[in-house]
């Protein structure tokens, strides 16, 4: 119970790993899918039959944003069990996403898999067997737990959760969007990447998952703020900072 305790205390950091994992995914991603629909220059998914190479261009954009669910589960089992819980968390995430739940099917996949493989890895186990625990049985009975669970358990009702987020969040009204965009802006400059920057942050990265762009412009704005303000701080005041800062 104290080992669960401490995995619990530490989800925070368990979270950090996982998201720090799954950015590339969503930057290659993002950049390559934001590519084709500018170069297609009608503001929509480029069409298959007038423009194929920026068709597959998108559909490799959305390849990486499909990964980044899985990856960002697996990496979260990774900071809590190691190797062993990559595949459990990794395939649970998937099967989360299949019911919709998106990147909370993954956060709850990547840490029911990790606290999972980490008691199965404290089974004693004769010598002979110990070294296809790691390889074989405990990824396959995690899987077996870790996605029976998203599959017969969570994945529906986490699913419908995020589905109203979703659209929550497309049927924003003009005055709401503003709000939010004031809310998200404050918290993604009030600590410099600190725990309310990465809350904002995480909301983001759900807007990704379920296809809502508006709030990724919204973080972007808000993420230059910081280090506009502290690059022109250096200018005026160029006396109060050392050459190293500068």
């Amino acid at each position: 119970m104290n080992e669960l305790v401490q995995i619990l205390k530490n989800t925070r950091q368990h979270l950090m790993t996982g998201v720090s994992h799954m950015i590339p995914f969503v930057v290659s991603g993002g950049i390559l899918l934001a590519v084709s629909v500018m170069l297609y220059g009608k503001g929509a998914v480029p069409d298959a039959v007038a423009d194929p190479n920026l068709k597959k261009l998108f559909d490799i954009g959305v390849a990486g944003l499909t990964l980044m669910v899985p990856f960002l589960a697996a990496y979260i089992g990774y900071s809590i069990a190691e190797r062993s819980a990559l595949a459990p968390c990794a395939i649970g995430a998937w099967v989360g996403n299949s019911f919709g739940a998106g990147f909370f099917g993954a956060l709850i996949a990547g840490i029911i898999g990790g606290i999972v493989v980490h008691y199965l890895k404290k089974i004693p186990v004769h010598k002979v067997l110990r070294s296809v625990m790691p390889i074989f049985i405990i990824p396959i009975v995690g899987t077996l737990i870790t996605a029976g669970i998203m599959m017969w358990g969570l994945g529906e009702p986490v699913g419908a959760l995020t589905n109203s987020l979703t659209q929550w969040l497309q049927g924003m009204q003009q005055g709401s969007i503003v709000m939010l965009a004031v809310i998200m802006g404050l918290m993604l400059a009030f600590d410099m990447g600190g725990p309310v920057n990465k809350v904002a942050y995480a909301f983001m990265l759900i807007c990704v998952a379920q296809g809502v762009y508006t709030v990724v412009a919204i973080a972007a704005v808000g993420i230059c703020i910081p280090p506009l303000g502290m690059g022109l701080a250096t200018l005026i005041g160029r006396k109060n900072f050392s050459a190293e800062e500068r």
